[in-house]
Order: C-alpha cells, then sequence, then structure tokens
C-alpha cells in the first residue's frame, strides 16, 4: 500500500516538522493525512482552508466517522472550538483527534503518547502514521500531570489469581499498597514502569493500546447556544424550527455551516437530522460553505438544508432550499422531510440529467 519512497517522503516531513512554523507545519500535516485517507481508500472532506473551523478534516471509511483537527501547537486549541466539536462529534456519531506537534507543556509531543486537550485526544504525526500504516496503537496517555498505559484488568486478575497472589502479596512485590493494587484490577490505569514491573512478575503482557479513533462523546446540553443569542433572523429561523419540533438545535459559530439537529425523541425518529444554513448575507460566501455542508453530510448521512429570502437562490442547485415562508406554512417536522424529499429528488434528477 504505502512504498518505500512513501515511507521516506513521510520521514523526511517528520524532521521537518519540528523546524517549521505553525502555518508551514500545517500545511505539511495536512499533505500527509490527505495522502493516508486517500492511499487507505478513506471518503473525505477537507476545509483546512476554511477560516475559522473547529475541524480541518472529516474522514470515513465502512462505518467509521473522523474528525481531526490540525493544531501544530495544541494549547491554540481552545475550550469554545472543543465544545462545538465534542457535540458535533456526538451528533454524527464520530471520534474527534487533534494532530499536534508541540504545546507550552511539551517542546515535542512523543510518538506512542495520547495527550489530552480539553478532552479531546491529541496524537503526533509519527503516532498517526504508525496507527495507520502499521496497526500500531498509542500505549501511554498523559492526564493530571501524570503518565499512564491502559491495561487488561482481566488478565491481571488471572494471572495474581493463578500465581496464588493476594492484592497485599503482590502489592508488597510491586512497591505499591493493596489499595492501590486493588483499584489497578478495577479501575485505574498504572504509570508505565509499574505495568513493566506487573508484566515481568506476573510473566503475562498487560498493556492494551488506546483507541484514540474510536473516542466517543456526548452532547453536552448546557453548550447548546441559546435562541436569544441569535441574530433577530436566525431566531426567527429557530423558532420557527422548534415549533416543528426540532427542539434539539445546535447554533454554531466555528463550522460551515450555522446549525445542526435532529428531529425526535427515543421512542420515535422522523428522519430529519439536518446541517443548517443560512443566507444572512444575502449570497456572501454562501456557496462556499453550502458546498461544504453537502460535502460533509455526504460522508456523514446527514440532510444538508438552506434557509433562503427568495425561491430563486443560486445554491438551489446543490442542496434543497426553504424560504421563511415555507417554513411558516408547515405544521409538523414530517411536513418538512416530505418537502425535503421531494426537492431532492428534484435536485438529482436534474444533476443526472
Amino acid at each position: 500500500m504505502f512504498s518505500e519512497d512513501d515511507i521516506k517522503q513521510f520521514n523526511e516531513n517528520l524532521r521537518e516538522l519540528m523546524d517549521s512554523s505553525s502555518r508551514q507545519a500545517k500545511e505539511i500535516l495536512r499533505n500527509i493525512l490527505l495522502k493516508v485517507f486517500t492511499k487507505l481508500s478513506y471518503s473525505f472532506v477537507d476545509l483546512t482552508e476554511t477560516p475559522n473551523t473547529c475541524f480541518d478534516i472529516i474522514a470515513k471509511k465502512e462505518n467509521k466517522l473522523t474528525i481531526i483537527k490540525i493544531e501544530p501547537y495544541i494549547d491554540n486549541f481552545l475550550k469554545v472550538q472543543a465544545q462545538e466539536l465534542k457535540n458535533l462529534s456526538a451528533f454524527l456519531q464520530a471520534s474527534p483527534v487533534i494532530i499536534g506537534v508541540r504545546g507550552k507543556r511539551f517542546d515535542e509531543i512523543q510518538d506512542g503518547l495520547v495527550l489530552f486537550r480539553h478532552e479531546i485526544p491529541v496524537i503526533s504525526l509519527e503516532t498517526f502514521l504508525n496507527l495507520m500504516i502499521d496497526g500500531l496503537p498509542p500505549v501511554v496517555y498523559c492526564s493530571r500531570g501524570g503518565y499512564y498505559v491502559r491495561i487488561n484488568r482481566n488478565s491481571l486478575r488471572k494471572a495474581r489469581l493463578d500465581k496464588n497472589l493476594s492484592y497485599s502479596e503482590l502489592a508488597r512485590l510491586v512497591g505499591i499498597s493493596r489499595r492501590t493494587m486493588y483499584e489497578y484490577e478495577h479501575s485505574i490505569n498504572p504509570p508505565p514502569e509499574t505495568a513493566i514491573l506487573l508484566e515481568d512478575i506476573l510473566d503475562i503482557s498487560l498493556t492494551q493500546g488506546i483507541p484514540v479513533f474510536n473516542i466517543k462523546f456526548r452532547i453536552e446540553e448546557d453548550t447548546i447556544s441559546s435562541i436569544e443569542k441569535l441574530s433577530p433572523r436566525k431566531e426567527e429561523i429557530a423558532t420557527l424550527l422548534e415549533d416543528l419540533g426540532l427542539i434539539s438545535q445546535f447554533w454554531v459559530k466555528k463550522m460551515p455551516f450555522d446549525a445542526y439537529g435532529e428531529h425526535g425523541n427515543h421512542d420515535v425518529k422522523s428522519g430529519l437530522n439536518v446541517l443548517l444554513c443560512v443566507d444572512e448575507n444575502k449570497g456572501k460566501n454562501v456557496i462556499t460553505r453550502v458546498e461544504m455542508t453537502q460535502k460533509i453530510a455526504s460522508i456523514a448521512k446527514r440532510r444538508p438544508i438552506l434557509i433562503i429570502d427568495e425561491e430563486d437562490h443560486p445554491a438551489s442547485e446543490l442542496v434543497p432550499t426553504f424560504t421563511i415562508d415555507e417554513l411558516q406554512e408547515m405544521k409538523k417536522a414530517f411536513d418538512l422531510v416530505k418537502e425535503y424529499i421531494k426537492k431532492y429528488a428534484l435536485l438529482k434528477e436534474n444533476i443526472d440529467g
């Protein structure tokens, strides 16, 4: 899959990163990530040229959806960006990952190490390449100022019992308290040096790879943008959608689209899961935003919608569009679903024709 020339080029890029400015480093990282995703037959959307986004690449293979943020200096990734990224990841059922180079506490993010920035995993380019090309996951993570490894607790317990060791006896051999030994089997992870000592004493392998591309988040309800904070036009649209039953609305600032949401509850789903754009600036940059939104929606299996003032709009050839008047005439979310299907079918017919 990857030639010797590819690997040689990647190694050269790794050396270049440490001497590059943030802008140069981001371009190097972008080019490598896109090359890897292409080689591995991922579908992806590249947003690195889109300003003020909380992510740069969204990639999918089979049912695995990953959202990548490229941030050479990881301290530049702010909490507000993380909140939007975590909520979007939860909505799309995707895993967010930050690819970085250095930070305030780290002159260099080491290979095989996972950091966390506002709860989102951060890895180096080398770690990314080892995982994607060779299937070698990172094994050490940094949390609360310390370094730890994931262990197989069932294996630890079985090996202890096989050797007829009590918690106290094994703890004494390792040089830790009985309580800590108990917690290793039930809840916490040890530092790397302790894990190595346990493996030597018990003559087993305990460490497990960290599934950085399988970390899921729940939507943080307290970070939903309040309707009162929106512009009058967006507030009107949000209220109309809420009246139709789209109660879970997330209005965002650092994405190509303006909002996303889903209609329904745990028992009933209408199929209305939308990425929403609003043409608030009378066409300014809306085509670019709609094109990006359409691509993201295609990969993530969501419905892109544009809210416009007038029916005759250039973006109506890209995604289904609705005027505020049309929304006002609808009685429930199912009306929007039906109208969306009609408009989408007409769009597809025009494109295929």
